[in-house]
Parts: C-alpha cells; structure tokens; sequence
C-alpha cells in the first residue's frame, strides 16, 4: 500500500519524501534513491543532531520530526532551528547541565 501511494504521488507529481533509516547504504540502496530524487521525490535521511546536545533517544526523536515537519511546512510546536550562536533549545540544555554540575 505505501508502494502503490509512493508511486502515485511520483506519477501525478505530488510531493513525496522518503525518510530513510536503514545504514550504512549500500549500492542498490543509493542507486534507489537517485532514482527517486530523479523522478521527482526527496530522500529525507533519518539521521539525528547532536548540536542541540540531545540528552535521550527521545530528544533525538523530537528534533526530527520537529525538522521534517518544518521542511514540509506543517506547523511545528517549540522547534528552534539552527543560528550561529547555537539554537534556543541548545543554549537551554547547555545552561541546565551547567546548573546541574555546579550544584554536584
């Protein structure tokens, strides 16, 4: 079913993005995804920051989605993006871990 909707949205040029997982690619893998991207679709790599200094799997979890769901422009809850002085969620964490060894 994902297939045959994968497929349409390339057909009728819809937008379509592929969030891949699955690493390290192998040839077949990439030779799949040029075709993809050449026929219209966006590979999205599922792959997780460490700039904003995630302290859990689910941090990780929420920055991507948080990004995927701001590069397909869907509203976004408090995601932060990237700046030159770091992001808001970044600096955040950075002061909290600094309060927290101070008081250890």
């Amino acid at each position: 079913m994902i297939e045959r909707a994968a497929d349409i949205c390339l057909k009728e040029r819809r937008p379509l993005v592929l969030c891949v997982r699955e690493t390290p690619f192998n040839l077949i893998h990439l030779r799949n995804m040029t075709q993809v991207t050449e026929a219209g679709g966006i590979v999205y790599p599922m792959i997780p920051t460490y700039y904003n200094l995630p302290e859990t799997v689910e941090q990780m979890f929420e920055e991507f989605t948080e990004r995927l769901l701001g590069f397909v422009r869907l509203d976004q809850s408090d995601y932060c993006a990237w700046r030159d002085g770091g992001s808001r969620a970044s600096v955040e964490r950075a002061a909290s871990r600094a309060a927290r060894g101070a008081k250890a």
